[in-house]
């Protein structure tokens, strides 16, 4: 009869631990990437809606994130960029349509109507949001 060799078993237990050991590493940082991807703007408050279609001069100089749905893209120029309509939900402070211009400096997303978006946003005089970063949800 013939024996199996202890070299053969050990080179086996190492080849499994080794694999396993990636595996569990890729699943570690996949689970990190997807977390840091899903915290856009995590330090910065939300837009509150309600507040925003009172008075959106009282928040000027602010900065917010916004979450919303592009409803319609109502202007673009090459030179401006352009301005939006992105639909708003928020439970807790309420829901409407709100429009942000987006500058054309802005190049790293193509912004799609229909799709959700998370914007930053920082609130002119005017009262209007203007975009400083954007990201696909």
């Amino acid at each position: 009869m013939a024996r199996r060799s202890k070299k053969q078993s050990k080179g086996n237990l190492i080849a499994y631990a080794l694999i396993t050991t990636a595996v569990l590493c890729g699943i570690i940082l996949g689970k990190l990437y997807l977390n840091k991807r899903s915290e856009h703007f995590s330090g910065i408050s939300e837009l509150p809606i309600s507040d925003y279609k009172q008075n959106p001069n009282s928040l000027s100089g602010n900065i917010y994130q916004v979450t919303g749905k592009i409803s319609e893209k109502l202007k673009w120029t090459p030179d401006q960029g352009q301005l939006i309509s992105v639909f708003v939900d928020q439970k807790s402070q309420g829901k409407g349509t709100i429009g942000i211009r987006i500058p054309a400096q802005i190049t790293n997303v193509n912004l799609e109507r229909g799709h959700v978006y998370t914007f930053k946003v920082s609130i002119n005089r005017a009262g209007l949001p203007i975009a400083q970063d954007v990201r696909a949800k």
